[in-house]
């Protein structure tokens, strides 16, 4: 799917194509910080993990955590896919979020795998024999929830942090049919991925960026469009009209972050998009002090968890 806005950057830069794709793929193996040593979940009560290991396309053992309430649901209930950031690891990202105490309070699950290396294989370019297969994984990973667990196949929803945030455009570019939403935190979008993007299926789309992140530019780079402009191709994608309407949230937290949501609502597809740009927020998850090494203020005036909860649930694939 080719965008207005891609064809304009690309026309521009036509003879910068090759450093394009080495300077985006360069930034994209460093988009978090290395995980601090850490690899145990955070307990709480009323809730229970259990793992199980997948093989990957280069043969690479691969783990996923599951986290999910101890009481035995009553019939099927939606799942979170939770892709974590470059150099993290499940358990990180599950505390991160506080994923545990979204579980408690909903009766969801999570399901959290692990990628191989420091980050998720999220460019369609990377397509050879030694590249993992990563949008294979995730399909076998949720046939097998749907499976062998009592999740609604409808109801999965898929939410992604930094290198996990681009893996969750891309799997929604790929596999569209797979899952009922798709949000992502300080992610932005390849030029290869908007010309490999297909149409077939709009997502309802929820995004979050800080302006001051220096880990993924909320400006433009080579290679890859800005964050504003991300939002506006999955609002182009779900057949969104016109301008956003722009809100300002509270400023509940004096932590020199303000917020402000563009929405997309009027939208053919009936799937909508919201965009929510922290002001002065950097590379981190927004509502949570628990922040592993990443950089920059963190906003207190959102919680990025229940905030994208609340919009995913509405939707059903």
């Amino acid at each position: 799917m080719s965008m207005t806005f891609v064809a304009l950057r690309r026309s521009s830069r036509a003879l910068m194509a090759l450093v394009s794709v080495m300077v985006a793929q360069m930034m994209l193996m460093f988009v978090a910080p290395t995980a601090q040593a850490q690899s145990r979940f955070i307990p709480v009560a009323g809730v229970t993990t259990f793992e199980q290991e997948f093989i990957a396309s280069t043969g690479r053992s691969r783990r996923v955590l599951y986290v999910r309430p101890v009481a035995a649901p009553v019939g099927r209930v939606p799942a979170m896919m939770v892709l974590h950031y470059g150099g993290g690891d499940p358990e990180e990202m599950a505390n991160l979020i506080q994923v545990g105490q979204l579980v408690r309070d909903t009766g969801i699950w999570a399901i959290v795998p692990e990628s191989s290396g420091r980050s998720w294989n999220h460019d369609p370019r990377r397509q050879g024999r030694n590249d993992a297969d990563d949008v294979d994984l995730l399909t076998r990973i949720i046939d097998n929830a749907v499976g062998a667990y009592p999740i609604e196949s409808t109801r999965v929803y898929m939410m992604g942090f930094s290198s996990g945030g681009f893996m969750a455009q891309r799997y929604a570019c790929d596999r569209p049919e797979r899952i009922a939403a798709l949000a992502y935190v300080s992610a932005t979008l390849l030029d290869s991925l908007a010309d490999a993007c297909g149409s077939n299926l709009p997502t309802a789309t929820i995004a979050i960026h800080g302006t001051a992140d220096n880990r993924v530019s909320y400006d433009d780079r080579v290679g890859l469009a800005s964050a504003a402009d991300t939002a506006r191709f999955h609002a182009t994608r779900n057949g969104c009209l016109g301008a956003p309407l722009r809100t300002s949230l509270p400023d509940i937290d004096r932590d020199g972050t303000t917020v402000v949501l563009d929405s997309w609502t009027v939208c053919s597809s009936a799937r909508p998009v919201r965009f929510y740009t922290i002001n002065g927020g950097g590379h981190t998850w927004p509502g949570n002090d628990y922040q592993a090494g990443l950089l920059g203020r963190t906003t207190q005036d959102i919680d990025a968890t229940r905030l994208i909860w609340d919009f995913v649930r509405l939707y059903t694939r």
